[in-house]
C-alpha cells in the first residue's frame, strides 16, 4: 500500500467543524465568550489530543501552527452561523447536529489514517479512528455537565463512525486514492448520522441490571 497523506488542511478543516460544534453548545447553554471559545478548543482538538496520546506520536494538535488558531476561528464564526440560520430551534438544531456530523467523520478518517501509517492492524485502525472521532463531542459533553450523547439510546454516532472508517480502511487496502477514500468514508459518516436523526433511527435500550 501506498503511504498515507492526507494533507494538513483537512485536519484544520476538522478542528475548525469541531470548534464550530464545541461553540455552538456552548451558545445554547448560555456561556460567554471565554465559555464559547474554551469549549472550541475543547471540541476542535479533544479528538486529535485522544488520537494522539493512543499513538503514542507527538500531539499535532499543539505542534503545527494551524490547528489551534483552527480551533479558535470555529468559536469565532459562530455567531455568524447562528445570525445566518434564524432564531428557529429546529434550524439551529439542524446546523448543530450537522456540524457535529461533520466534525465526527473528518476525525474518525482521520483517526484511521494516522493508525494505518502507524502500521496498526485493521480493528486497532478502526477503534482509533473511532475514538478520535467520538473524543472532542465526549468531552466537551461531560464539560457542559451533559450525559455523553455517544452512551444514551438515540440516534446513531458511534455506529455511524464504525462503518465508516472501515470503508476508509478497506478502500485505502486496495489502493484507491486517499481523496476517493476519504470522501467515501465521511461521506457515509455524515449520512448514517443525519439519517439516523432525521429518520429517528434509535439505538437499543440496555436493561438495568437487578439489584
Amino acid at each position: 500500500m501506498n503511504s498515507l497523506a492526507i494533507p494538513l488542511w483537512l485536519d484544520a478543516v476538522a478542528v475548525g467543524f469541531g470548534g464550530l460544534a464545541g461553540a455552538l453548545a456552548a451558545r445554547r447553554r448560555g456561556f460567554d465568550i471565554v465559555g464559547v471559545l474554551f469549549l472550541a478548543v475543547i471540541g476542535g482538538l479533544g479528538g486529535a489530543l485522544l488520537r494522539d496520546l493512543l499513538l503514542q506520536v507527538p500531539v499535532r494538535a499543539l505542534t503545527s501552527p494551524w490547528l489551534l488558531p483552527s480551533a479558535f476561528l470555529g468559536g469565532l464564526l459562530v455567531a455568524p452561523l447562528l445570525a445566518l440560520v434564524g432564531p428557529l430551534r429546529f434550524r439551529r438544531d439542524v446546523a448543530f447536529t450537522l456540524l457535529d456530523a461533520l466534525s465526527l467523520a473528518l476525525y474518525s478518517v482521520l483517526g484511521t489514517d494516522r493508525a494505518m501509517s502507524a502500521g496498526l492492524p485493521p480493528i486497532s485502525c478502526v477503534f482509533v479512528g473511532t475514538v478520535a472521532g467520538v473524543g472532542g463531542a465526549l468531552i466537551r459533553d461531560v464539560l457542559i455537565n451533559e450525559q455523553p450523547e455517544h452512551f444514551k439510546p438515540g440516534s446513531f454516532y458511534v455506529l455511524a463512525a464504525v462503518p465508516g472508517c472501515i470503508a476508509y480502511f478497506i478502500l485505502r487496502t486496495v489502493e484507491l486514492p486517499v481523496v476517493v477514500s476519504a470522501a467515501v468514508g465521511i461521506g457515509a459518516i455524515v449520512a448514517i448520522r443525519m439519517s439516523s436523526w432525521s429518520l429517528d433511527w434509535q439505538t437499543g435500550r440496555g436493561r438495568k441490571a437487578s439489584a
